[in-house]
C-alpha cells in the first residue's frame, strides 16, 4: 500500500506474510499515514486493486476500504491487478500481456492495447482486448497474435521459456522488479480514475476469476 500526497507516493508499506491481514493492514495504514504526516480525516480518495490475487487479502482490503467509505464518504477508485501491471510495462504502440502466476500450472492473464502517447510524462491509455481470466499459460500464449508483445508479471517470469518458444524475438519482457503490482504507480494513476458511485462501492466485490478451494461444509444433525 502507498500514501500519496499531491499525486506522488510519499510512503509505501508492504505486508510480508501477515499473521492477521486485518490487524496488520490497519497497522500498516496507520504507520504510513503517520510517516507521511497525513491524518485520516485528510484522506480524500482511496484507490484499491480489486484482483485477481490473494483471496483473503482481497476480501480484507476491500472490507477495509468499504469501512472507510461508510465512515467518511470519501471517493473510491478501483483497478484490476492485471491492468495495473499493464500500465507498469506499457510501451507505446505495443500490446501488453500481464500474467500472474496463479499456481496449479495456471496464470491470471489479460491483454491490452497501448495507445501512443502524445504528451511526455502522461501514462499511456490502455484498451482491454482480452478480459482477465485464469488459464494454463500455454493456452493464453497460443491465443495471442504473433506480433511484438510486452509480457509482465510473475507468470511471465515463471513461464518465460514457453513465451519465447512461441514468440521468439517478438517477445519483450518487463524487468523482474516490475513483476508485482506497484501501489506507487496506482497512486499516480488514481487522480485520473473516475470515482465509483455509492451503489458501485457497496456492490464492489473482489475479482477472483477462479473460485476459492475453500468450501463450507454443510451442517449435519443440528439440534435445537
Amino acid at each position: 500500500m502507498a500514501v500519496c500526497v499531491d499525486g506522488g507516493a510519499s510512503e509505501v508499506r508492504r505486508l510480508e506474510q501477515p499473521s492477521s491481514h486485518l490487524v496488520d493492514l490497519g497497522r500498516a495504514v496507520s504507520a504510513a499515514l503517520s510517516a507521511a504526516d497525513v491524518r485520516v480525516d485528510e484522506i480524500d480518495r482511496v484507490a484499491i486493486v480489486t484482483g485477481p490475487g490473494s483471496f483473503t487479502g482481497l476480501r480484507v482490503g476491500m472490507a477495509y476500504v468499504k469501512g472507510l467509505y461508510a465512515a467518511r464518504g470519501l471517493e473510491v477508485v478501483a483497478m484490476t491487478s492485471l491492468e495495473l501491471l499493464a500500465h507498469q510495462a506499457a510501451e507505446e504502440g505495443f500490446p501488453v500481456s500481464p500474467m500472474i502466476d496463479a499456481r496449479k500450472n495456471e496464470v491470471y492473464a489479460a491483454l491490452y492495447e497501448t495507445a501512443v502517447r502524445h504528451t511526455p510524462g502522461v501514462p499511456s491509455s490502455l484498451t482491454e482486448k482480452i478480459a482477465p481470466r485464469v488459464v494454463p499459460p500455454e493456452t493464453h500464449i497460443a491465443s495471442l497474435s504473433q506480433r511484438p508483445t510486452v509480457f509482465v508479471g510473475t507468470g511471465a517470469v515463471r513461464y518465460r521459456a514457453q513465451i519465447e518458444k512461441v514468440f521468439g524475438a517478438l517477445a519483450r519482457f518487463a524487468g523482474e522488479s516490475e513483476s508485482d503490482p506497484d501501489t506507487r504507480l496506482l497512486c499516480r494513476l488514481a487522480g485520473d480514475l473516475v470515482p465509483l458511485g455509492p451503489e458501485d462501492v457497496v456492490a464492489l466485490e473482489p475479482l477472483y476469476v477462479r473460485p476459492s478451494d475453500v468450501k463450507l461444509k454443510p451442517l449435519k444433525d443440528v439440534r435445537v
